[in-house]
């Protein structure tokens, strides 16, 4: 049976190329819908002129995911938090498989006490429990690596214009890298791939690239035809801005200091063998992908 999937976060960054790839592939699902708060109806007109189903309700409402089989949920960093009460809400309207908001790095190399992967944790322990209650409900933990196309960004100190990087951590970090358009084909094409039978976890690790931080602010610079100069700066500077604004219940600020300390120390790389061989493509490599962008 074909699955019917339903897309929490659908008009954000990942989610509107997410759509538009479950629509290139629809002829493969029963059912390709969005989850939209009444407010946000109108930003879902053209994907629904082409088949995709618009479900105007809460997330946690049951109601909400009744007819559905396959949740996949984009919820952003200062919403993440909300997931166990998602995944109850979809459980009880019938949903049998479980995509959390995970994608970029690999919340395993977090060591827990990372404020940027609390949240991703406590989901994860929470799809563990649920699992082992109700027979019959799994869950996908898809992990990228870091989005390829967002190494460039302020949000890593990157400026793209004044070729300057300040970067919390080492030059020797690994990091692994997927650039978008690969990483919501992935996701497609996993909805698609058997569940394990017997298991309620699947963890699928993907990556266009896995290098060091220094190669990869290289890499950047070839493609904008320069020479990148690039400062360390000490992670522990970072810690304290991040607690500071934990301190003053900053969610948003704390989420944000806690990013910085991700792409160059070592915990954005993926750990484990990698999954690619198991779908239809091959991803971009890093400069393939900074080529398209500023070549």
């Amino acid at each position: 049976m074909a699955p019917s999937v339903i897309i929490i976060g659908a008009s954000g960054t990942v989610g509107r190329p997410l759509v538009q790839e479950f629509l290139k592939n629809k002829i493969a699902f029963g059912r390709i819908a969005v989850l939209a708060d009444p407010t946000k109806v109108s930003r879902f007109t053209d994907v629904q002129s082409q088949g995709v189903e618009v479900v105007v309700s809460s997330f946690l409402e049951a109601n909400s995911y009744k007819g559905f089989d396959t949740v996949i949920s984009l919820t952003g960093n200062t919403a993440m938090k909300l997931q166990p009460g998602i995944i109850n809400a979809a459980i009880d309207g019938g949903v049998r498989h479980f995509y959390p908001s995970e994608l970029g790095t690999d919340s395993y190399l977090a060591i827990g006490k990372r404020r940027y992967f609390r949240d991703k944790i406590a989901t994860r322990e929470h799809l563990r429990d649920r699992a082992h209650e109700v027979p019959g409900f799994a869950y996908t933990i898809l992990m990228t690596g870091a989005f390829t196309e967002y190494v460039p960004s302020p949000f890593n100190n990157v400026d793209i214009e004044n070729y300057t990087a300040d970067s919390y951590g080492a030059p020797n970090a690994l990091i692994s890298v997927t650039a978008l358009p690969d990483i919501v084909r992935y996701i497609v094409e996993s909805v698609l791939l058997p569940l394990e039978q017997g298991k309620s976890c699947r963890e699928l690790r993907v990556a266009g690239e896995t290098l060091t931080w220094a190669a990869l602010i290289e890499t950047l610079g070839e493609a904008q035809g320069v020479k990148y100069n690039v400062t360390y700066l000490d992670p522990r500077e970072a810690a304290e801005k991040e607690e500071a604004a934990r301190v003053a219940g900053d969610t948003e600020a704390e989420m944000l200091w806690a990013g910085k300390m991700l792409f160059s120390t070592g915990v954005a790389r993926l750990a484990g063998p990698l999954d690619n061989a198991r779908f239809s493509f091959t991803p971009e490599n890093a400069k393939e992908t900074l080529q398209r962008l500023f070549g």
